[in-house]
């Protein structure tokens, strides 16, 4: 992948980021919280793989998302503390949501959840191209 490519995909990637976290605030607004969190989850997860693929990086599963942010981002100081363990705690109730059918995310939850993902996209645009 050359630079240009990297840099096309990312922002390829930002903007599903972005329009997940919407898709997220509307939910939230609409009172369905598990959706709300599973597409929360989702806007940070397109911002966390636009990071890696300026890196080169392109990784085959959501954990490895998640490994391959904490070592290249968090580890390095180019993302804060506490980045990651939002993505992953993000991951977790992504998961619950979406298939576990005994599982109705709370509001307050689901609030808390939508805000780490804003806070999660605010930390990382400023690390893509404009």
């Amino acid at each position: 992948m050359t630079g240009n490519n990297r840099t096309i995909n990312a922002r390829s990637e930002a903007a599903l980021g972005d329009d997940a976290l919407r898709a997220a605030e509307v939910l939230l607004e609409s009172g369905l919280y598990n959706d709300a969190v599973s597409r929360a989850y989702y806007a940070a997860f397109h911002y966390a793989r636009a990071l890696l693929l300026l890196e080169g990086l392109e990784p085959k599963t959501h954990r490895g998302v998640v490994a391959l942010l904490l070592d290249r981002y968090e580890r390095s100081g180019r993302l804060e503390p506490g980045a990651i363990s939002a993505l992953a705690r993000l991951q977790t109730f992504r998961g619950l949501a979406d298939y576990d059918a005994s599982e109705r995310i709370a509001k307050g939850r689901a609030e808390g959840e939508v805000a780490a993902a804003r806070t999660f996209v605010e930390r990382a645009k400023p690390l893509l191209p404009g």
